[in-house]
């Protein structure tokens, strides 16, 4: 947008009104208002603000004339998202224990390695907080992030992220999921399933993997979340083994035991290898457990079939398009950070999802697939007042310079300007540097 557009959205009325005029929202973030469509599910937009609140929505270029209007010229607009599943507590270690193979193996070698230093737990604080700063500067309103669960230093971890939690009330929403081995025993399970319940948290997060009494053990994590009023948050099929059916037998699971708490499973990679018929038998049962699906393509499509010296077919994709055809709610999310799991990324959602436009052909139309970065992952966190655009709702939106999707995909959307609360925030990103001085870390 031009430089002038810049100036008037950095110095906005904190006391009085303003209207931000001729602007493109993403329908399904406002879809209960009937709005002017502008095209690929984008309506044409002029919002009221006053006091950190949208006053008022109405259609482009019939909005009350205030005083101080600025005009975005068909600037794409969407509400602050939301980040459904993160490990920030694995993140930023890259420069101290680099996956050097790449594989799903060397990540889980690599990460219990790392884990079990005592610089591990020494600076998490400082490595969260970095990852926090770098989310809020890209306009993330609401992190969901698995919290490892080594039962040595389990207790002194999840501390530490509740006073992260706590400091960034007001700010981030950072909802905290103890994450355990399906395999776990009860009693473990159980010292999960407390943290689970405290404040900053709500969820009990599992890795699912095939195991002889896969069904007692989901048993059992289904009874401890329903005694304690807990969400369920599952990592399955994080495999290409066209034999592996977890995501089905969780979906078994939340109907045999009547649960009925929020339940989202994350990777479902298997299913992009699995026959047809397999997926389409898996999905029907998703959809009638009302389970959620996360998708995490660029951490998954990084260690998915890799191999040395060979170029990867597979890349782990789980099957979005078929699970959103039957009515189950598909978001996306950044996954690890930085880490054994993933050597890169920045947890910005924006780059997410022009990434998964491309890699998951979420095209032509794009129509609804933003809310699976803002309504529908806010949905699926339990905090529905989050990431829609709404009157008497905040002000906290994500302004970028891009009109249509072929201009949002192309560039790397640098330049947004976030609004909290009506007002712009700095979205200056931390630097790097600024790890160098955590132990054992080499450039």
């Amino acid at each position: 947008m031009p430089a002038s557009k810049h100036l008037s959205l950095r110095n906005l009325p904190a006391n009085t009104p303003y209207s931000l005029r001729n602007l493109r929202l993403p329908q399904v973030t406002v879809s209960r208002l009937k709005l002017p469509q502008v095209g690929d599910g984008l309506v044409g937009v002029d919002l009221v603000i006053d006091r950190g609140e949208i006053k008022h929505i109405a259609p482009a270029d019939r909005g009350e004339t205030l005083a101080h209007d600025v005009d975005l010229a068909q600037a794409i607009v969407w509400p602050c998202p939301i980040d459904c599943h993160t490990h920030l507590d694995k993140g930023q270690v890259w420069p101290r224990s680099p996956n050097t193979d790449g594989t799903f193996n060397g990540a889980g070698t690599r990460a219990s390695a790392e884990s079990a230093r005592p610089a591990y737990l020494e600076d998490l604080s400082s490595r969260v907080d970095f990852s926090l700063r770098a989310t809020y500067a890209y306009g993330t309103r609401a992190v969901r992030s698995h919290v490892d669960s080594n039962r040595q230093n389990f207790d002194r971890s999840f501390n530490q992220l509740e006073a992260l939690a706590s400091n960034w009330a007001g700010r981030m929403m950072l909802q905290l999921c103890p994450f355990a081995d399906i395999a776990d025993d009860r009693d473990w399970l159980s010292h999960l399933a407390e943290h689970a319940a405290r404040p900053f948290a709500g969820v009990l997060s599992s890795f699912v993997y095939d195991i002889p009494d896969l069904d007692a053990q989901l048993d059992l994590v289904m009874d401890l979340a329903n005694q304690r009023g807990l969400a369920l948050d599952f990592h399955a099929d994080e495999n290409l083994n066209p034999e592996s059916h977890c995501l089905r037998a969780i979906a078994r699971a939340v109907r045999r035991n009547r649960f009925e708490g929020s339940v989202l499973v994350g990777h479902c990679c298997a299913l992009s290898v699995q026959a047809p018929d397999d997926v389409a038998q898996t999905l029907d049962l998703v959809a009638e457990a009302g389970v959620g699906i996360v998708a995490l393509p660029l951490c998954n499509a990084y260690l998915m079939d890799r191999h040395s010296g060979k170029t990867p077919r597979s890349r782990g994709v789980a099957p979005v398009h078929e699970a959103r055809s039957r009515g189950i709610d598909v978001a996306l999310a950044s996954d690890n950070t930085r880490d054994a799991y993933y050597a890169y990324g920045d947890l910005d959602l924006a780059d997410l999802f022009r990434d998964a436009i491309r890699m998951m052909q979420l095209d032509h139309p794009v129509g609804d697939w933003p809310a699976s970065v803002t309504t529908t992952a806010a949905k699926l966190m339990g905090y529905a007042e989050l990431g829609s655009i709404r009157e008497n709702g905040p002000a906290d939106l994500v302004i970028f310079e891009s009109r249509n999707w072929s201009e949002f995909v192309a560039r790397p959307q640098s330049n947004r300007i976030v609004l909290r609360a009506g007002q712009s925030i700095d979205t200056t990103l931390p630097n790097f540097s600024e790890l160098d001085c955590l132990q054992e870390f080499s450039i």
